[in-house]
């Protein structure tokens, strides 16, 4: 990380992700990019708002390298050392900036996984879909028996309503509500976003127990199973909202199986299209992907969604 300049107010600094790295390819699987979720996608700039140490910054990356040679430039507010190392570490979770030798190397190994890593050559790292624990709880509810495309728009409902925001370079950007702000609504103002009835009732009640004292950072430090027990004892989550919160969010090596999405592309890839059920799957991917299972399951959901796109599977 080198610190180019300060200008205007505004500092910019180069991140150098291990190669292969293609930003462009990254961004295409964004499903909804023009609208905040709290990121949104202008042309090749990616942006949105991290709330550090009470304070709003916004943050913008674009690509300056190549694919053998990746470069991205942060744009930000000024701001500390500490917040620009707690900005870049956020950035290298959300836009999976880590090495990928040991993943590809594994890859090269199935003939499946083979023919996946040359399509999606310079994806990275698998992805997270919040910036807390917190945001990607309420992400997971909405997400719950809908298409992902129709969650992120009731998601981005929510961010543009009800999410902090800050002016940069002539437009907003975003961060994603409070739990002090979402337990304030009424269960009215959170349907008019788009959720059920029931949606609201879980991310309302959800919200007023983190306002109460529950800290769902401390999941974090948990180990999966005890992440499922605390997850599943708040009313409208069950195993599957836990199990992507702890693969989306936090990180870990697990995997969603009972994701219809996450089904239909190993049951395609692996089971000749015959889907199947989630212990199978399951099963089947903890044992054979082992320690890339996280990264492998995204990969695979990529290729698949490349294909349907190309012939009309089903999602």
């Amino acid at each position: 990380m080198v610190v180019e300049s300060n200008y205007l107010g505004l500092m910019e600094w180069l991140i150098h992700p291990p190669p292969p790295f293609d930003w462009r390819l990254k961004l295409r699987f964004l499903l909804l990019p023009e609208r905040p979720t709290p990121q949104v996608v202008r042309g090749d700039e990616w942006l949105r708002a991290f709330r550090i140490g009470g304070r709003l910054i916004p943050v913008s990356v674009r690509s300056v390298g190549s694919v053998e040679k990746p470069a991205l430039k942060v744009l930000t507010d000024y701001v500390s050392e500490d917040e620009r190392g707690r900005i870049n570490s956020l950035l290298c979770s959300l836009l999976g900036l880590g090495d990928v030798k040991n993943l590809y190397d594994f890859m090269e190994r199935d003939e499946v996984l083979r023919s996946v890593k040359r399509r999606l050559y310079g994806f990275g790292r698998a992805w997270l879909m919040a910036a807390s624990v917190f945001e990607g709880v309420v992400k997971a509810i909405v997400q719950q028996q809908i298409s992902l495309r129709v969650a992120e728009n009731i998601t981005a409902n929510i961010v543009e309503r009800y999410g902090e925001k800050v002016d940069f370079r002539g437009g907003n950007a975003y961060d994603f509500p409070t739990p002090e702000t979402i337990a304030s609504l009424s269960l009215e103002e959170l349907r008019n976003c788009g959720l059920s009835f029931r949606k609201a009732e879980y991310i309302k009640e959800f919200s007023e127990r983190v306002v109460e004292g529950f800290n769902p950072e401390e999941l974090r430090g948990m180990q999966p199973e005890e992440i499922l027990e605390t997850l599943t004892s708040f009313r409208g989550i069950g195993r599957w909202t836990a199990e992507l919160v702890m693969a989306a969010t936090i990180g870990l090596n697990v995997i969603p199986a009972d994701d219809l999405g996450v089904r239909k592309a190993l049951s395609h890839f692996y089971f000749k299209g015959e889907l199947q059920p989630p212990e199978v799957i399951r099963r089947f991917a903890e044992e054979k992907f082992g320690e890339h299972l996280r990264d492998v399951t995204v990969y695979l959901l990529m290729a698949y969604r490349m294909e349907s796109q190309q012939h009309g599977l089903g999602t």
